[in-house]
């Protein structure tokens, strides 16, 4: 009998602050879909999502579930890009399950005193990687302190896999 894989889990952590009104939230939509579509198509274990929304408050807007099925619930601009929020959130949250992963969607721009919330999860994830959204936006302020940082202008899903393909 062939015994299951254990998954992989994926918390998603969405900036969803008048910032990201208009043309990056449609990118963040977009390379949410594209990351679910390399997940399933790539991955040999199942992979488990939860998804965060955050503008002045965090909020799970999806709570940890197979990515297969999941959808994206509606997604509005609004307030301020409180990513040190999202961080805590999900640091007082998350089940300990190895390996676990973090994706950040955001225009590169947080408002809120963010790095210290780091340190919590840094022990029990394996990556936290962010995907900045939109032409102008930039990872520069959020590069020295996560393991990788990419322009979703040039994500395809070779780039997404390469940020998981150790844990398949």
């Amino acid at each position: 009998m062939r015994r299951v894989a254990d998954p992989i889990y994926a918390h998603v952590l969405l900036d969803t602050s008048a910032s990201m009104y208009g043309a990056p939230l449609e990118s963040l939509k977009q390379g949410v879909q594209l990351l679910f579509g390399t997940f399933i198509s790539r991955s040999k274990r199942p992979i488990h999502v939860r998804l965060i929304g955050y503008e002045s408050n965090a909020r799970e807007l999806v709570p940890l579930q197979h990515v297969i099925g999941l959808e994206l619930p509606p997604l509005d601009a609004a307030g301020s890009s409180g990513l040190g929020g999202a961080l805590r959130l999900l640091a007082s949250t998350m089940p300990d399950h190895d390996p676990s992963l973090v994706y950040i969607f955001t225009d590169g721009e947080p408002t809120d005193d963010w790095e210290p919330a780091l340190g919590p999860l840094r022990a029990r994830v394996r990556a936290i990687v962010a995907i900045v959204c939109g032409l102008t936006a930039h990872g520069t302020v959020l590069a020295p302190a996560l393991d990788r940082v990419l322009q979703m202008r040039e994500v395809t899903p070779d780039v997404l896999f390469d940020t998981f393909r150790a844990h398949v």
